[in-house]
C-alpha cells in the first residue's frame, strides 16, 4: 500500500500526538476513507536536537532522522513532515539524501508571516533553535524583526513541564513573555504548540504545527474545515 504522508515523530511525543490530531480534525470528511493515509514513526529515543546543536560532542540525532526518512520513503510516502522546529537544523542535509520532499516547518512558518504582512515577532524556541539561527535568518530575509523572550523561562516550560508531562503554569508563560512587545508570538518549538490548546491562546500566538497542517492538506488537495 502506498501512503501519502510520512511523519518522523516522537520529537517529542506530545507534539506528534497533537499534530496527528490537527491533521485529523482539520480535514473535512464524510467518512474514514476521506482522511490521509499516514505513517507515523514515533522515535523518542532519537538524541536531543538541542543538546547536539549546543555541543557537537553530544549524541548526533542525524542518523536516526535519516534512517526514519529512508524508511518512510521506502514505504511509499510522497511527503515527509518532521514536527520538530529544532530538527529543521538537519532538513537541508536530509533532503540531499531523500528524493521526496521534506516539509520545512521553519520556512513554512516564516512564509506565513510574510504573507500576512507581519513586521515583528517574538520567538519562543529551544536554545538549540536559537543558536542555529534558523528562524532569525529566515525572518531577517523577509525583513521581520525577531524579539526574544526570557530564554531561561522558555526552556523551563519545555524541559521541566511539557517534556515531563506536566501542565505549564500560566504565570510562567506570562513571565517568559514579560516586557516583549510584538505583533505576534511564534511558538517555535512543537512542544510549545501544546500551550495554545491548553490555554486557548489568541491568534496572536502563531503555531507552526497549525501552519504545517494547512501546508500538508493543501499539498494533497484535501478539503479543510
Amino acid at each position: 500500500m502506498d501512503y501519502k504522508l510520512g511523519i518522523v515523530g516522537g520529537l517529542g511525543p506530545l507534539a506528534t500526538v497533537y499534530f496527528y490530531e490537527l491533521l485529523t480534525t482539520k480535514t473535512k470528511v464524510s467518512k474514514d476513507q476521506d482522511h490521509l493515509d499516514i505513517i507515523i514513526l514515533s522515535h523518542p529515543s532519537t538524541p536531543d536536537r538541542t543538546e547536539y546543536i549546543l555541543n557537537n560532542n553530544n549524541p548526533n540525532p542525524y542518523n536516526n532522522l535519516l534512517n526514519d526518512c529512508k524508511t518512510l520513503k521506502n514505504l511509499g510516502c510522497k511527503l515527509i513532515s518532521i514536527p520538530c522546529n529544532t530538527a529543521s537544523y538537519f532538513t537541508e542535509s536530509l533532503q540531499k539524501q531523500i528524493n521526496i520532499p521534506i516539509s520545512n516547518i521553519v520556512t513554512n512558518t516564516v512564509n506565513y508571516l510574510k504573507r500576512n504582512n507581519y513586521k515583528n515577532a517574538v520567538l519562543m524556541a529551544t536554545t538549540g533553535t536559537i543558536k542555529s539561527k534558523l528562524y532569525q535568518n529566515a525572518l531577517e530575509r523577509e525583513n521581520i524583526k525577531c524579539i526574544f523572550p526570557s530564554q531561561d523561562k522558555v526552556m523551563k516550560i519545555i524541559y521541566e513541564y511539557i517534556k515531563k508531562g506536566k501542565k505549564v503554569p500560566l504565570d510562567l508563560l506570562k513571565d517568559a513573555l514579560k516586557n516583549t512587545h510584538a505583533e505576534c508570538v511564534i511558538l517555535g518549538c512543537t512542544e510549545l504548540s501544546i500551550l495554545k490548546k491548553q490555554f486557548d491562546l489568541s491568534d496572536k500566538f502563531i503555531d507552526p504545527l497549525e501552519i504545517e497542517t494547512e501546508i500538508i492538506l493543501n499539498y494533497f488537495n484535501k478539503e479543510r474545515k
